[in-house]
């Protein structure tokens, strides 16, 4: 095994944990052992890893593969509207469904604990909208049934899809999306607080002229990691990504987006808004990808934080890498603290200190969810 990895023998005790694949038999597990074989598991010394104890999952991970938790797919509950497919991966459909689509939005030798993923894969559906559906109601993601899980999502050109996580836990979810020409994805998800320490995956590929509009809001874990990419594959492809979170006691949030612009004409926002308290742990690292010949391209990502106590930490890390001369390119990032002033007014008027501040920091955490409906069903609106 080579590269900035963890112990190579633990990559190698998850293999030998797994070897007979049951549910989805389908799904070929040889790249995701060859990757953990050459690549081991990433450590404390890979730089997107630097602020978060990657062994911590590990720990539970291990934990899951002794005890042999797949599911097999059971306990899983969704509700689609009317003309919505949704196919479990035990189900030979979800094969047909999946061919030429699935893990084709990242890389799997840069997202490593996707190959812990497939070994241990205990749950998986695919959601597909077909050409032209306009679907009225959300899809409700509520319960996937095991420690690890997958989610594939194909909107198919012209169709128009909402879906909607509700919180759970798990160990690790792939959400993987594919956006047809003219489709359009509109993706929310709630995570709660929780004990647990668990890590997930957002992948998501545009085509031409498709728009993808993800809007998430956290609250703490014990270790709570999300990856999400979304890659603006074809010609005047759109991504809006926002994201609130609250912290708190010694709760930890690593978020670690990007969004590649593959083509030219594609336009891309980032909005971020977090406030950290007790001894909490925010992490942000937003990258803008511009490739070489992506002309015309209009990207801006911007993170504000506030810390409520002076033992919470905050690290934000905007990125841009542009390899194009006719662009419109933005990044910042804030780290601060409640306007006293603000909550001063405020309770001049007859409020509640602590009703003052809660008011304000809903408030602030409003700014990243611009959608009223988005953000009610986010729980930022009573």
């Amino acid at each position: 095994m080579a590269g900035s990895t963890a112990d190579a023998a633990l990559a190698q005790r998850l293999l030998e944990k797994r070897s007979d694949y049951a549910y989805a038999p389908w799904l070929d597990r040889r790249p995701s052992r060859e990757i953990l074989e050459s690549h081991g598991l990433p450590g404390r010394r890979a730089e997107a890893w630097r602020h978060t104890n990657v062994g911590r999952w590990y720990e539970t991970a291990l934990a899951d593969a002794e005890a042999a938790i797949s599911g097999n797919g059971a306990g899983v509950r969704i509700h689609a509207p009317d003309g919505v497919e949704v196919v479990d991966f035990a189900n030979a459909r979800a094969a047909e469904l999946a061919a030429g689509v699935l893990g084709q939005a990242f890389e799997l030798a840069a997202q490593p604990l996707a190959a812990v993923n497939a070994l241990l894969l205990g749950a998986g559906v695919v959601i597909r909208a077909p050409r032209g559906l306009q679907a009225k109601t959300p899809v409700r993601i509520q319960r996937l049934g095991a420690a690890y899980q997958q989610v594939l999502i194909v909107v198919e050109p012209q169709a128009a899809l909402t879906v909607v996580e509700e919180p759970a836990t798990c160990s690790h979810r792939i959400v993987e999306g594919a956006v047809g020409a003219g489709a359009t994805l509109t993706h929310l998800r709630r995570q709660g607080a929780a004990a647990s320490r668990e890590c997930s995956l957002v992948a998501v590929r545009v085509a031409a002229g498709g728009r993808y509009a993800l809007a998430q809001t956290s609250l703490g874990a014990e270790l709570r990691r999300n990856d999400i990419i979304a890659t603006l594959a074809g010609v005047g492809a759109e991504a809006s990504i926002s994201s609130a979170w609250q912290l708190d006691a010694r709760q930890h949030l690593d978020n670690q987006i990007a969004v590649r612009h593959v083509a030219g004409g594609g336009l891309s926002r980032q909005t971020y808004r977090g406030v950290v308290a007790g001894r909490a742990r925010a992490v942000l690292n937003g990258k803008i990808h511009i490739a070489p010949g992506a002309q015309a391209t209009d990207a801006a990502l911007t993170c504000k934080n506030l810390l409520a106590s002076t033992t919470a930490e905050v690290y934000a890390k905007p990125e841009l890498t542009i390899h194009a001369d006719d662009v419109k390119c933005s990044h910042g990032a804030t780290v601060g603290a409640l306007d006293e002033e603000a909550v001063f007014f405020l309770r001049a008027r007859g409020i509640a200190e602590d009703a003052a501040r809660a008011l304000l920091t809903r408030g602030f955490l409003r700014e990243a969810i611009a959608d009223e409906a988005g953000a009610r069903q986010l729980g930022l609106i009573p």
